[in-house]
């Protein structure tokens, strides 16, 4: 085990964290989400351990040292709220990953996630333990400990606000650290930011897709920097459409777009429009409402316009057409022949008939690699695992809540909402794990998180007649 600087540092603020108290805890915590490529403590053989899951147990600590916020959390795990559902599925997760790999040794084939008996797998393998077992285990717990203290600290009025103001610092520090990996991408200065890619995972950090330099951030891949950034774009935009500090949302929201229309990210290209159409059509519902703010209707009105001046302006130049087309072929249409589009159709087609081969038990959480969410929650979890991410779900979109029509916990829960539903969107196209990761837990979290239930409590008192 070896302890890298930055996981150095951030032991020394999870450290001040438990002084300082859960607000210096969840400030810190939320941005370190973003470090992809970085490894806190390398553990040899056995994996990594991030900046932001080391800090992780410092927030439980900080967060939940207040008995006072543990009953947010019993609230939650009581059934069918979303807790129940989720302790559920690490449960079944935990077990089914010692278990499932044993029970259905060699009877499958599979791309399995980490080393096997077999050494590390590039190729099919037979169904079998594996290191993934136990490293997607510790993720999927993780992410229960992420969300549920996510929730308990929203449940407080100035915990809701925090939550919501290092998600925006989040989304800025993604694009400062965009900038900066294309400014030393193309400076020849990219060593400056080894530190924050020290990993042991193999990294795609000087790759040009079309003869552009493809954008990775500080993540270890472009469809890692998309996976990302279409959340934060959920996030700022829907905050934008809403009115919520207009200036500094807007600019986050124009800001992740244009980074993710110049990433070169097949993720990108496919997850971005659909969200976009996603937040047109819920804007288009809040005007028929008659809920719609001035930049509703601006993005109505100039989104549409926009869009069809820019192609024109495409069409109407031969070189920018000729060009353009020559990219998306690169990048999109000619994906599915190429060597990388040909391995990922592999995966999903083997993940599918792991599936069928386990009788719709699952291979076991860590077992079996696909490359999209969408086939990699039945191949490891089964039927099981695809009811309890149903319900999740469910509960998270669905569910409702005590609110105040109008104030920013009901506007950050629905724009933390659509954050989630960008991240998943990119996880169907690309996710190879049914690991969604940190930040999908703690916008979850946020989605969830009651944070007026103080405010309705006392105003229900005072309205209450006098005896």
């Amino acid at each position: 085990m070896n302890v890298e600087p930055i996981g150095a540092v951030t032991i020394l603020l999870g450290l001040i964290a438990l002084f300082r108290g859960p607000d210096f805890a969840v400030g810190v915590f939320i941005p370190l989400t973003l470090l992809g490529a970085a490894a806190a403590i390398l553990l040899g053989g056995s994996g990594t351990i991030q900046p932001a899951h080391l800090m992780l147990g410092f927030v439980a600590i900080a967060i939940f040292a207040d008995a006072t916020r543990l009953g947010p959390v019993t609230r939650c795990l009581t059934f069918p709220r979303e807790g129940f559902w989720f302790s559920a599925l690490a449960a079944y997760g935990v077990a089914g990953a010692f278990l499932l790999p044993r029970l259905f040794v060699g009877a499958t084939f599979v791309n399995a996630i980490g080393a096997t008996e077999h050494g590390p797998s590039v190729v099919l393998v037979p169904l079998g333990p594996t290191s993934g077992n136990l490293t997607q285990s510790i993720y999927l717990l993780a992410d229960l400990v992420c969300f549920l203290a996510i929730l308990a600290y929203a449940a407080r009025p100035r915990g809701f606000a925090r939550v919501v103001g290092a998600l925006l610092v989040y989304a800025a520090a993604n694009i400062v650290f965009a900038i900066i990996d294309l400014v030393t991408g193309l400076t020849g200065t990219g060593f400056l930011l080894e530190f924050i890619r020290n990993a042991d995972y193999q990294l795609h950090v000087e790759e040009t897709t079309g003869g552009l330099r493809r954008i990775v951030g500080s993540f270890t891949e472009t469809s890692a920097f998309s996976y990302a950034t279409v959340g934060s774009l959920g996030f700022t935009a829907q905050l934008w459409l809403l009115g919520y500090r207009p200036w500094l949302t807007g600019g986050l929201s124009f800001m992740s777009l244009a980074l993710l229309a110049f990433s070169t990210s097949t993720t990108a290209y496919v997850a971005t429009p659909v969200l976009l159409v996603v937040l047109y059509t819920g804007a288009i519902a809040r005007v028929a409402r008659g809920r719609a703010s001035a930049t509703t209707f601006v993005f109505l009105a100039i989104g549409p316009l926009m869009t069809l001046l820019i192609c024109l302006a495409i069409l109407l130049t031969p070189s920018a057409s000729s060009a353009l087309s020559d990219f998306l072929s690169v990048a999109i249409f000619d994906k599915s022949a190429s060597q990388s589009g040909t391995e990922r159709a592999q995966w999903n087609q083997t993940a599918l008939q792991n599936f069928f081969d386990t009788f719709g038990a699952g291979g076991g959480l860590g077992s079996i690699r696909a490359s999209s969410f969408i086939m990699a929650v039945p191949s490891n979890l089964g039927i099981i695992g695809i009811f309890c991410f149903i319900m999740i779900f469910v509960q998270i979109f669905f569910s409702k809540r005590e609110s105040i029509q109008g104030s920013m916990h009901t506007d950050a829960r629905g724009a933390a909402r659509m954050a989630c539903v960008g991240i998943l969107i990119a996880a169907a196209v690309s996710g190879a794990l049914v690991d969604l990761g940190l930040p999908f837990y703690v916008f979850a979290g946020l989605a969830c998180a009651e944070g007026e239930r103080q405010k309705l409590a006392c105003e229900a008192i005072q309205a209450q007649p006098a005896t």
